[in-house]
């Protein structure tokens, strides 16, 4: 059985009212738990993103609230689930995100959207006369022919991210866009974007988890037709602005980069935070869009990504560096970094470990500033486990959250997980409350 976003919605306040167990089989097939079940949304879909969240979850949230929420904030705003959704549902949002290109596909999904619809422009043939252009086979051909690759090569040293042809052809789209909508900036972040989200779809690598190169036996049959691509996706944005009943009504605004540095402009300006932190677990965030963010201007060489780690909560494996401070230390975050000090064979394993309740305690700092008196914290994590040593990282993060000033209001199990090593884990949501 499927449901529209506002039965999702409604149906997820509904399931929830006498029930805290999120884990229920009820609750999970109304508002999901991952990104996978905001995929085949409107707006949601227009860019597919592994490391998202359930835009249902967000929704069931806001309107379980109790009260009028006016601006809600993501400290890690991904894909802009959490402020699509907020601006479906007439709420205003911020939001802080270090990757450039998801920065773009927010402003492209929340604001450019909401402009057409304020500025009432015809929909219906939007797209017309730039799928006209792209569809002249004869002439795009040309046009792809011509594509100069100088910045490709220079930015990833000619390594063979993609079959040329189909590298001319999507660099050939981007530049008919920019040709055809140089007045109409709105609507070309939307066709980019489109674009945009059919670059590894249309290259040699794949996205499971991270990026990584697309394995001999797999996609054995798969046809990749660049502008076919392109077309689908732009028909299917288009379909979603004509038909969706719930469209993007308040703008989101990037409130800084990094959520560990405060801006003190947005100090208890937020009713409401929500979001779902990089987890422990060793995903490259920023590496997985490395294709995207060369493609759209945002990274001119590969090198450019280790200035985006060092921005990074530390997370991962590819974070953990000499130089990196460990400005804030915990006695039971330290007990479980001392037993991987002890069996790590990667040393950079305890670093990490002490690195992101370090840089975690900083983003609680920011959160905590940024909402008014009253107001909640919703944070879905999961805990890990290096060398058969358990990280109960939401239990960690509790004592972290305490130590700013938050207090826990509900723990509720949203899923049970497992390692590589078949060890159990689990996913759970964290509520905190900023005391009045």
């Amino acid at each position: 059985m499927s449901y529209s976003v506002q039965e999702a919605f409604q149906l997820g306040l509904e399931a929830s009212q006498g029930n805290t167990d999120l884990a229920s089989p009820l609750a999970n097939s109304v508002y999901g738990l991952t990104f996978r079940e905001s995929k085949n949304l409107p707006y949601h879909r227009w860019y597919p993103y592994v490391e998202g969240f359930a835009s249902n979850y967000v929704g069931h949230r806001i309107l379980s609230e109790g009260k009028q929420i006016k601006r809600i904030y993501d400290p890690f705003g991904g894909a802009g689930t959490s402020m699509l959704t907020a601006s479906c549902l007439g709420i205003e949002s911020g939001y802080s995100e270090v990757n450039k290109f998801m920065q773009f596909v927010s402003d492209a999904k929340i604001n450019s959207t909401a402009t057409i619809f304020a500025q009432e422009k015809r929909i219906d043939n939007i797209f017309d006369e730039y799928l006209g252009e792209l569809q002249n086979r004869i002439a795009f051909e040309k046009r792809a022919k011509a594509v100069c690759l100088t910045q490709y090569a220079n930015a990833f040293n000619g390594k063979d991210f993609f079959a040329i042809p189909h590298l001319r052809r999507l660099l050939a789209a981007r530049d008919l866009a920019q040709e055809v909508f140089h007045d109409e900036q709105d609507i070309l972040k939307i066709v980019l974007l489109a674009i945009a989200s059919n670059v590894v779809k249309a290259s040699n690598m794949t996205r499971r988890a991270d990026l990584r190169r697309r394995r001999p036996d797999e996609y054995k049959d798969r046809i990749i037709d660049v502008p076919l691509f392109i077309t689908d996706k732009l028909r299917q944005i288009q379909d979603d602005l004509l038909k969706c009943a719930l469209k993007p009504l308040r703008r989101t605004f990037l409130v800084t980069d990094d959520s560990r540095q405060l801006d003190e402009g947005y100090v208890c300006t937020f009713d409401m935070a929500i979001t779902s932190p990089p987890y422990l677990n060793g995903t490259n965030y920023c590496r997985n869009t490395k294709l995207e963010q060369w493609f759209l201007g945002f990274l001119s060489h590969e090198s450019g990504l280790e200035k985006l780690r060092k921005k990074l909560v530390c997370a991962g494996i590819n974070n953990v560096t000499k130089n990196r401070n460990i400005h804030h230390s915990f006695p039971k975050v330290e007990h479980i970094a001392s037993l991987l000090d002890d069996c790590a064979l990667d040393k950079r394993i305890p670093l990490l470990v002490r690195g992101y309740f370090s840089d975690m305690y900083n983003v609680f700092k920011t959160v905590y500033s940024y909402l008014s008196p009253g107001s909640r914290f919703y944070l879905d994590i999961g805990d890990s486990v290096f060398y058969g040593v358990h990280v109960k990282t939401d239990e960690l993060l509790q004592d972290v959250a305490r130590q700013v000033g938050f207090s826990l209001v509900q723990k509720n199990m949203l899923a049970k997980r497992y390692s590589r090593d078949r060890t159990p884990l689990v996913q759970v949501e964290l509520v905190f409350e900023k005391g009045l």
